[in-house]
């Protein structure tokens, strides 16, 4: 299936936590959750221009949590946080790095959604009809995983020739995490931080990673 006839146009597949209207850059929120000081300093020495390359900082790289959420519809939520899904776009960058997790929004997917995006993962990723999840929870926190990356569009395009993702910057995720039990809760617009006791009861009831379970490549 060509990548035009999966992100075109009125296409159901297109994902609808695009929004089109404003390109943005978020350095609102570092890897802490916080107002990142280093980004401000270079703000005042650039004159106020952000740079959308990487984040240089190694130690922005290090993998962390301090409950730093997204909310995506289903059901490309519940894909993410299986590992189906590898990439997620986004019209804005972030410099975050590190555990990101994953609120499923209030809107309920249609059959007709669900069937053709995992007709599409089927065709795009090999993966098999039971790999998929028996049904898309809403509003409420369905899993984790790790921003490692997050790319320009042209970067994208030449690092992952095939991936899956047509959006201005697209988020390099991996080690998805499911929650056993979904913490029913309303979402925010961009990046947020979770609650302080869900994310403590978050963190003691994701499903182990699957090189730690011994089980299939997704985990289930």
């Amino acid at each position: 299936m060509k990548r035009r006839e999966i992100m075109g146009g009125g296409n159901s597949l297109l994902d609808p936590n695009l929004e089109f209207d404003n390109l943005q850059y978020d350095d609102s929120l570092d890897y802490h959750g916080k107002l990142d000081q280093r980004q401000k300093e270079k703000s005042s020495v650039s004159g106020g221009k952000h740079r959308l390359g990487k984040v240089q900082d190694a130690q922005l790289q290090e993998i962390t949590d301090q409950g730093i959420c997204l909310s995506m519809h289903q059901p490309w939520a519940s894909l993410l946080v299986i590992g189906v899904k590898l990439h997620e776009g986004r019209t804005w960058y972030s410099n975050h790095r590190g555990r990101l997790w994953i609120h499923a929004a209030s809107k309920v997917p249609t059959q007709q959604e669900i069937d053709q995006l995992q007709r599409f993962y089927e065709m795009h990723s090999g993966v098999l009809t039971t790999q998929f999840p028996p049904h898309y929870p809403t509003s409420c926190l369905v899993g984790c995983v790790d921003v490692v990356d997050v790319l320009a569009q042209e970067e994208y395009r030449e690092k992952y020739p095939d991936g899956e993702s047509s959006s201005p910057y697209v988020f390099i995720c991996e080690n998805p995490q499911e929650l056993l039990i979904k913490f029913p809760m309303s979402g925010k617009h961009k990046l947020f931080q979770l609650d302080s006791k869900i994310l403590k009861a978050a963190q003691k009831t994701v499903k182990k990673r699957p090189e730690e379970r011994g089980s299939g490549v997704m985990g289930l």
